[in-house]
């Protein structure tokens, strides 16, 4: 089996690094200099080329709708454009999808209750893609994941004087998976012959982001943020960070485990931290 990764992203990148080079391709915008392996360039916002791939393959599809646009162009592009199509697509979709549950521990069976444009988005790639390969017997997985972090992506850079972050009495659960961890679960999708459906990506540490932006002050010795009420984040923060904060979910990973076989890394956030410093 071959594989090809379309995006070459923080987690695109990481995955095709784990693959073996002479059996794997990517596709981004541009050619990356330092991967070794093969490597095709397409924008998919403003070309149509034809996408030609040695088969049989598996697909890694992780590139995000264009956030500037209201509907996903990127993928159907995508998916008109690739000769011949692959016998498995993975597909990287968002947790996001399930909205708002007031704090409760979800599945991949719960209704999904889109709340913002980028997550309505996610949803409709979810279908394009169930009635795309439900019509060409393509095996279709969907990682639904939650926030990424890792080496130099833990949001130093954000931390500053200014910042803020909601008190811990106030502050809700929170649902995300360290790169490595999803790196494997993206592989294994890749190549499992028993992966099927849709799973919840996620550590199963629900501690709040709260906690996560001052254990990752205490470890880089830095002033913790200041602490302010619901009530006044509501009046100062950007509407993309309070679209976050006005959802609540804990993602049950038991599919993940049991049906996958993954054993995380990074199952406690702290030590994930740790590792990413």
């Amino acid at each position: 089996m071959n594989f090809v990764i379309a995006g070459a992203g923080y987690t695109g990148m990481s995955v095709i690094k784990r693959l073996p080079k002479e059996n794997t391709t990517y596709i981004s915008r541009t050619k990356q200099g330092q991967l070794s392996c093969d490597g095709k360039s397409i924008d998919l916002d403003n070309q149509a080329n034809q996408i030609n791939l040695k088969t049989p393959y598996a697909l890694l599809y992780s590139i995000p709708p264009n956030p500037e646009m209201e509907i996903d162009i990127r993928l159907p592009s995508f998916l008109n454009n690739l000769s011949p199509p692959p016998k498995r697509i993975v597909y990287m979709s968002s947790s996001g999808v399930y909205g708002n549950q007031d704090g409760k521990l979800i599945n991949e069976l719960t209704a999904l209750n889109p709340q913002t444009r980028r997550a309505k988005k996610r949803v409709a790639a979810e279908q394009l893609l169930n009635n795309w390969c439900s019509k060409k017997n393509i095996k279709l997985i969907i990682l639904r994941v939650s926030g990424i972090y890792g080496p130099n992506r833990l949001g130093l850079n954000r931390i500053n004087k200014n910042s803020t972050i909601i008190n811990e009495d106030e502050a809700k659960s929170s649902n995300r998976i360290h790169v490595e961890d999803l790196t494997t679960c993206c592989i294994a999708a890749l190549k499992n012959i028993n992966a099927s459906g849709i799973y919840n990506i996620s550590d199963g540490d629900f501690r709040s982001n709260s906690w996560f932006i001052k254990k990752l002050c205490e470890l880089k010795n830095l002033p913790s943020p200041k602490e302010i009420t619901i009530k006044e984040a509501m009046l100062t923060w950007s509407k993309k960070r309070i679209s976050f904060l006005k959802e609540s979910r804990r993602l049950d990973n038991r599919r993940l485990r049991d049906d996958l076989k993954i054993k995380l890394l990074y199952n406690n956030a702290e030590k994930g931290i740790k590792a990413s410093l």
